[in-house]
């Protein structure tokens, strides 16, 4: 996951449900097997060039690059991802 993808959960859980719910959020992806990746030239590079030719968030956008950088698989239920399935291997769950 890249820093810039916590914080979007960051704010969507702050704004949602306030400040508490971001604290119990924050341990529990602690515990998970989850690495967080920061957002340097070459990730923002392909971030770049996946907003440019996909209709994405900026998050998602960065979601994808750290896929295709780390040649990982993007696991994700946002239909939002399904133009990129001839970019990066996606696995949807439901």
């Amino acid at each position: 996951m890249t820093e810039v993808n916590y914080a979007e959960v960051n704010y969507m859980i702050l704004r949602k449900d306030g400040a508490a719910a971001w604290a119990l959020v924050k341990r529990e992806l602690r515990a998970l097997p989850i690495d967080f990746y920061p957002a340097d030239r070459s990730l923002a590079q392909w971030a770049a060039d996946f907003k440019s030719r996909f209709r994405l968030s900026l998050a998602d956008a960065f979601a994808a690059a750290l896929a295709k950088e780390r040649g990982a698989k993007l696991i994700t239920g946002d239909p939002e991802f399904k133009p990129l399935e001839t970019e990066i291997p996606i696995e949807w769950i439901k």
